[in-house]
């Protein structure tokens, strides 16, 4: 989805009170940060729910760019890009505070709804480059990709869910790179 200029830069203002506020942000806090009037964010989001959907959006979006970007590139090997795929996250993104997600399912459920199919689709670059790595012999033949997509959509939509976050010292991308560390070479010492 190709955005305006003036969409564009007020759901990157968005996120920037997001990371302070979570999402008990209000337009007003958005207006502040941005400089702008309330009224132009309305011309363009008739409300928080549509502003925070398009905002799901516009994130996966850009997440969907930087796999094709890791996909394309001739400098990495396969299971360096298995595992750059799976914790994909443009640099822009990486200091998002994920941990406030938690209350999304009960105020914005349409919302979450967004974020949970979002998590689900889009799958098939990154089965096709496990099925490579299995090719390569890099992933065990025996392997069953649809239990590891399942965990990793499962793992990734308890972060939403849960308050699993809160109080921890690391950002969203270290527990991501954790989980993706774990369900790639497992919790036991070699």
């Amino acid at each position: 989805m190709k955005l305006t200029e003036i969409r564009e830069k007020i759901l990157i203002g968005t996120i920037q009170v997001f990371n302070k506020k979570g999402l008990k942000l209000t337009m007003d806090d958005v207006a502040d940060e941005l400089k702008i009037s309330k009224k132009t964010i309305y011309k363009e989001f008739t409300s928080k729910e549509e502003m925070f959907e398009t905002m799901a959006d516009y994130v996966f979006d850009n997440i969907k760019v930087r796999e094709e970007e890791i996909l394309s590139s001739p400098g990495y090997t396969t299971a360096e890009k298995i595992r750059m795929l799976l914790s994909a996250m443009p640099e822009g993104y990486r200091n998002i505070n994920f941990q406030e997600l938690h209350p999304l399912k009960e105020k914005y459920p349409k919302v979450y709804k967004k974020v949970q199919k979002r998590l689900e689709t889009g799958w098939e670059p990154t089965l096709k480059l496990l099925e490579q790595g299995k090719e390569e012999g890099i992933i065990r033949k025996d392997a069953d990709l649809k239990i590891f997509k399942m965990m990793m959509e499962a793992s990734l939509e308890r972060f939403f869910e849960k308050d699993v976050m809160k109080g921890g010292h690391k950002k969203y991308n270290d527990y991501l790179n954790e989980v993706v560390d774990i369900l790639l070479t497992g919790i036991t010492e070699s």
